[in-house]
């Protein structure tokens, strides 16, 4: 299990960065040409941050309901949504290396991701660490240990979004 999570990740990892806007042109092409391909990748990129983020929102979602009393405790979905999570989160901080803020798109991120990447990337990793605990709490079976990994998690979560998410509309 782990390595095909591992396997998964890396695979996708592969293909944000290969199809990051960071190109420089030097295949002979027009500059309109290639400024067209940079900012299909850019939307590419963006696309990729926004299903990411999505699914882990989706991967929450089922936790959030039993940890709040919403939904009956069922500790075998709690451990895979939360297994989701983990894997999910692991992506967070190779999705925002591309700085898209060059191309006219909507996104939510806010410019000061790249203005401080280093910052981002350790919230994103505080994510990472927080999911992974989180997994580890929900294989108790106990609801109160893996509510307050939970709470922990969704600290993280609201740390970053605080920071460089654009608020919601």
């Amino acid at each position: 299990m782990k390595l095909l999570r591992a396997a998964v990740i890396a695979a996708i990892g592969m293909t944000v960065l290969a199809c990051s806007p960071q190109g420089d042109g030097a295949n002979g092409a027009d500059k309109g040409a290639v400024d067209a391909k940079e900012l299909k990748r850019a939307k590419k990129v963006v696309e990729r941050r926004e299903a990411v983020m999505g699914l882990m929102g989706w991967s929450t979602g089922p936790m959030s309901g039993m940890v709040k009393g919403d939904a009956p405790y069922d500790a075998e979905v709690f451990t895979r949504q939360a297994r989701r999570l983990a894997g999910l989160s692991e992506m967070s901080a190779d999705l925002f290396k591309a700085d898209v803020r060059g191309f006219d798109l909507h996104t939510e991120a806010k410019p000061e991701i790249w203005d401080d990447y280093e910052d981002f990337a350790k919230l994103a990793q505080d994510l990472v660490d927080s999911s992974n605990a989180l997994v580890a709490a929900s294989q108790s079976g106990d609801l109160a240990v893996a509510s307050q990994a939970f709470k922990e998690v969704a600290d993280d979560c609201k740390a970053c979004h605080d920071k460089y998410k654009e608020d919601d509309h």
